[in-house]
């Protein structure tokens, strides 16, 4: 050895096998070591890392990389390699970097500030699986599929922009050109959008981020439905909605009954309303047909009813408005009021009793054409123009019959007089 020069170690610096030196003996023993460190370390393959206990059963050459607390034999080596090797134990001392296949775990270990982990999959430029990655899709999978699943609980797939007019999506292609997307485009509303050529975009549905209401831009085309599966239905009452249920109509259902139905020629309305029904026509005459308005029923007046029967009920009118009549007796007006009108047929008198400086006439009892409630007033008229005639109080005349009374300033006989009567009919 030449003065000053280092003295050489025994060792190699990675691999910890001993050197053959000069004049020693045994020179094949120091050999065969470094090839039983070498057996070992290259192409390092472990039956388990972070193993406490030594196995119960074992085989030359097989290698476990040793726990936090050893047992046994192993007491004294923690974190070494222990080799199996000429019926004892061989023990390496790993070092920084060192990889290593992990036959129980079946991954690749890479031995790190003291501890034997997975590969370090931290800050990697990119990661290509059956494909290669580029600067703008740093993660690309080609495979029939894949899949995230959940690690005990719940699985949330993240995806994040760095402001509003940025884009968070899910695009979808067809032989790379986009057909369907779905997420933040510009906005922070939700909006699914979809294209034919993967130029032009329509947007199909929005929905409103801070109210979570939806718009349809382009519309919605509805399944048909019925009345007991409505189209357009509400959640928890499966039998009330819209439904079409033909050609150009559209209808409205609740519990399963139509109640409107709507064509381009006709509207029709059920009212679900109990011994009322509505009015079919403006020259509608049924009994009871009403319409509502404001808190209750009332009686619709229409030129089916402003004419016909009036009638009441405890003093309130509950027919027409006017009732007009004739009969052997002659004619008569009712109104729904109470007011009455009548008016008698001719009758002769003959106006030839003297009354002082006139003459005077009465006539016989005839039957009011419809009769009053009490006495009406009466007027009784005649058109003979032979002599002067007038009329005179309603003498004997009833509620039920007229008798006409006239005075002349002749005597006259054969006169052709009338009743005229105005009283109530209730």
């Amino acid at each position: 050895m030449n003065p000053g020069a280092t003295a050489m170690p025994d060792t190699t610096q990675n691999l910890v096998m001993p050197y053959i030196l000069q004049a020693q003996a045994q020179k094949h023993v120091t050999h065969n070591e470094a090839l039983l460190v070498l057996d070992g370390v290259v192409q390092l393959c472990v039956e388990a890392v972070g193993q406490n206990d030594p196995p119960v059963s074992f085989a030359d050459g097989q290698i476990w990389g040793i726990g936090p607390a050893p047992t046994g034999v192993w007491v004294g080596h923690v974190g070494a390699l222990a080799m199996r090797a000429g019926g004892g134990w061989l023990y390496i001392i790993p070092r920084e970097g060192w990889r290593a296949w992990d036959r129980s775990a079946e991954a690749m270990r890479i031995y790190r500030n003291g501890v034997w982990g997975g590969l370090p999959l931290q800050q990697v430029d990119g990661l290509g699986i059956g494909t290669g990655f580029d600067a703008t899709n740093r993660l690309a999978v080609v495979s029939p599929a894949t899949l995230l699943s959940h690690d005990g609980a719940g699985h949330q797939l993240k995806i994040n922009k760095a402001a509003i007019g940025d884009t968070a999506s899910l695009l979808f292609q067809t032989n790379w050109s986009g057909r369907a997307e779905m997420g933040l485009s510009g906005s922070d509303a939700f909006a699914i959008k979809v294209s034919a050529d993967g130029a032009g975009w329509a947007d199909a549905l929005l929905a409103a981020p801070d109210s979570g209401q939806i718009t349809l831009p382009a519309g919605a085309l509805l399944a048909a439905g019925s009345a007991v599966a409505p189209a357009l239905g509400f959640a928890g009452d499966v039998d009330t909605g819209l439904f079409r249920p033909a050609a150009d109509q559209i209808g409205a259902a609740t519990g399963g009954v139509i109640r409107w139905l709507l064509s381009n020629s006709a509207c029709q309305v059920d009212v679900p309303m109990t011994g009322l029904a509505v009015t079919q026509s403006d020259s509608d005459t049924s009994t009871g047909r009403l319409v509502r308005t404001g808190a209750g029923p009332a009686q619709a007046f229409r030129r089916g009813n402003i004419l016909g029967t009036v009638s009441q009920a405890g003093g309130v009118p509950t027919g027409a408005v006017i009732e007009r009549g004739s009969n052997a007796n002659g004619e008569y007006v009712r109104f729904a009021d109470g007011t009455q009108i009548c008016t008698t047929g001719t009758q002769t008198v003959n106006v030839t009793t003297v009354a002082g400086s006139v003459f005077r006439g009465i006539g016989t009892a005839t039957p009011w054409p419809a009769a009053f409630a009490a006495v009406p007033f009466a007027l009784h008229q005649s058109a003979d123009t032979s002599v002067t005639l007038w009329g005179g109080p309603p003498a004997n005349s009833t509620a039920t019959n007229a008798v006409p009374r006239l005075f002349a300033s002749a005597s006259v006989s054969g006169v052709q007089a009338w009743s005229f009567g105005i009283g109530r009919w209730f």
